[in-house]
């Protein structure tokens, strides 16, 4: 956390506001865990939808998979 003491005041950031105002964390770990689970399953979807359908469909649907989880890892760290 970093602090600019200014008569008696610090400079919060925005994410640090709203961790002491009682929100964020926990949907921090939400959305990390979900795309940490969607990344972890990518493979198993790409191989399903590419027996069922194809294997360009499964390649797409694994690798749309992986994106979404890592887009919500991504958001969530920021």
């Amino acid at each position: 956390m970093e602090m600019v003491l200014n008569n008696g005041f610090c400079e919060l950031s925005m994410d640090e506001m709203c961790e002491i105002d009682g929100g964020g964390g926990a949907w921090k770990a939400v959305k990390a865990f979900t795309g940490v689970v969607l990344v972890g399953f990518s493979p198993a979807v790409g191989v399903g939808v590419g027996i069922l359908t194809g294997p360009i469909a499964g390649v797409s649907a694994g690798g749309g998979c992986a994106s979404a989880g890592l887009s919500l890892i991504g958001s969530a760290c920021h």
